[in-house]
């Protein structure tokens, strides 16, 4: 049997695939490839079907197709990863989260810095150190965007950059047969070969040094688990983000007769009333209902709003105002029905047209005090406190529809794909570099999808659903990093044994400690030292300047509760993610600054 090109690479990515995943599951004392498990799938199965000549690999048409599909495998990545962080990029840039965002920062830039330094004092090309760096800091959107880079710096300005992109002595071999601009752009642009080679020498360094770091850093500073866990429990209750609910006794006289709207702080828009008793009976509280002396107020906020209303009012008191048993009931509405997209909450009058109270709003897992100026989107939820019949009311004009919500929509995401597309090929020029800035194809898609997340329903005015659920994304990420790992495996294969086994080899794999090891010690360092981070905080964060899973399933795995190691990862992910998928970029501009 004879398969065309089509099937050999289509047979070959799916088997490269399988054997990957298998192989990045393998667990040995914690240590696991994870999804990298698919690079190294693909270069020793690459290595063999090369050396016994199944496959011809490098006919052009098969090398076109494998390039295409690995390039649109970044596309979904790097789209998807922006979909998901999108909603919490901007909320951890906030100073709530300063200190690991600063520890983030120490292992980016100290990597960054480090990197550019070897690449200065040595004779290593752009592309084995950009993969090298890519590997040394176990992110896979990086390998993407140095891989993109390369090849539109190498096609687009090879005269100028050449001396960057391949060794003196490859570089004189090659120009001694005199070959025309396109054989010279096709020769430099296989230079993208050594970015996945560097990657994967660079890449199990990049995973052991974090857990030695975290390890060292635990024996330095003599750290006792324990109680690491139970200073953060008791440091979160000051620190929780988000909204809290208190039952507050009236007893301060001076309030009696008062409106609602006329206590203090509930003009703010950071408490709200959702209920109120008076004597036996539980009632929908309105702005201008009037409060009386033993009232009990049910009232939702920040904590530390809450705290000075109630010592203003009277006194906490732990009566359950629950709507068990009475003819109230409070209920969890999703914002599904396109009619009220694009309107603002207080637009809709829920309070006044069917007598309820809207306690609490969330937004991508975040829970926020209900504000009549925000801007309703797909899959918003709001807790709705009232009479059945009321609350059933509020259900119906707002959509409420669980199957809308697990529904995907392929419009937006096509949508978003094509606008993050053109975005990154808008060119800038800047003064004195031969190639023109772009984000590319990892970073275009990659921030259209930030911002449209973000954003896109109040662009839209409500009427494209920019919400894509969960599982929807996820998959949508798993199979784009399958395939671009697979593709990009495929290609460093043919040359990746024999560059490990050699001199060079060697090199990049002390280069790749370096890269790993010197930033995340004075990063952690910092964290304990200087900063005052809690251990077990200081553990997410460096998982998550990593944007390592491994890392944060040993982090998760120290305490008990996994509460501070994964807050502390959650917080610098987005941010981390979107520098190192530009930090290639920038690295390559530099470089030509400099040498061009």
């Amino acid at each position: 049997m004879v398969l065309d090109w089509i099937a050999q690479l289509t047979l070959l990515v799916a088997i490269i695939s399988v054997f990957g995943i298998v192989l990045g599951k393998i667990n040995i004392k914690g240590f696991t490839l994870g999804i990298g498990g698919v690079l190294f799938g693909g270069i020793i199965i690459s290595h063999f079907v090369n050396s016994f000549e199944l496959v011809d690999l490098n006919a052009p048409a098969f090398e076109s197709a494998r390039h295409y599909l690995q390039e649109f495998g970044l596309i979904l990545f790097v789209y998807a990863i922006g979909n998901s962080v999108g909603p919490s990029f901007f909320a951890s840039l906030k100073a709530s989260g300063a200190k690991l965002i600063s520890v983030a920062l120490i292992v980016i830039i100290g990597g960054f810095l480090v990197t550019f330094a070897i690449f200065e004092l040595t004779d290593v090309t752009l592309p084995e150190i950009l993969g090298v760096y890519s590997g040394a800091v176990t992110n896979t959107p990086a390998l993407g965007a140095a891989n993109q880079m390369i090849s539109d710096v190498a096609v687009s300005a090879p005269n100028e950059v050449k001396d960057l992109l391949l060794n003196k002595a490859a570089l004189d071999e090659f120009l001694a047969g005199n070959p025309d601009p396109v054989a010279l752009s096709a020769r430099l642009l296989q230079t993208t070969s050594t970015l996945g080679e560097g990657y994967a020498v660079a890449y199990p360094f990049g995973i052991l040094g974090i857990f030695i770091t975290l390890i060292l850093m635990k024996i330095i500073f003599k750290v006792d688990i324990s109680q690491a866990g139970k200073a953060f429990e008791k440091s979160k209750i000051a620190a929780k983000k988000g909204i809290v609910a208190i039952n507050v006794r009236v007893t301060n006289s001076h309030f009696d007769g008062k409106m609602i709207s006329e206590l203090p702080r509930m003009d703010t828009q950071t408490i709200s009333c959702s209920r109120m008793k008076r004597g036996s009976s539980l009632m929908v509280p309105h702005h201008d209902d009037v409060v009386r002396v033993d009232d009990i107020l049910h009232l939702v906020g920040a904590p530390g709003a809450l705290e000075n209303i109630a010592a203003d009012l009277g006194e906490k008191v732990e009566i359950s105002l629950s709507t068990k048993g009475t003819d109230m009931t409070s209920s969890r509405v999703i914002v599904t029905n396109s009619k009220v997209m694009g309107k603002k909450l207080g637009e809709l009058g829920l309070d006044s047209k069917y007598d309820v109270v809207v306690s609490r709003f969330t937004r991508t897992d975040v829970e926020l005090v209900p504000d009549d100026t925000i801007t309703l989107q797909f899959g918003d939820i709001i807790n709705v406190v009232g009479l059945k019949d009321a609350v059933e009311g509020v259900a119906r004009e707002l959509g409420d529809s669980h199957q809308k919500l697990q529904q995907v929509y392929p419009l937006p995401l096509f949508l978003g794909i094509v606008l993050g597309v053109i975005l990154g090929s808008i060119a800038i020029p800047v003064p004195g570099i031969p190639a023109a800035l772009k984000l590319g194809i990892a970073g275009g898609p990659l921030v259209m999808a930030i911002i449209l997340s973000r954003f896109g329903s109040s662009l839209t005015f409500g009427k494209v659903h920019w919400f894509m659920p969960r599982s929807a994304n996820m998959a949508i990420k798993e199979v784009g990093i399958v395939l671009f790992l697979a593709c990009v495996g495929l290609k460093a294969g043919q040359t990746f044994f024999a560059s490990v086994a050699s001199a060079q080899g060697l090199m990049w794999m002390f280069y790749g400690v370096l890269i790993t090891l010197v930033p995340l010690m004075i990063a952690a360092f910092v964290a304990m030292f200087v900063l005052k981070v809690n251990y077990l905080s200081m553990c997410g964060a460096i998982s998550g300047a990593c944007t390592d899973p491994p890392a944060l399933a040993y982090s998760n795995a120290l305490y008990s509760s996994p509460e501070a190691t994964s807050l502390g990862y959650a917080t610098v992910y987005p941010f981390t993610m979107f520098m190192r998928i530009m930090s290639p970029q920038i690295f390559v501009v530099l470089a030509m600054l400099i040498h061009c």
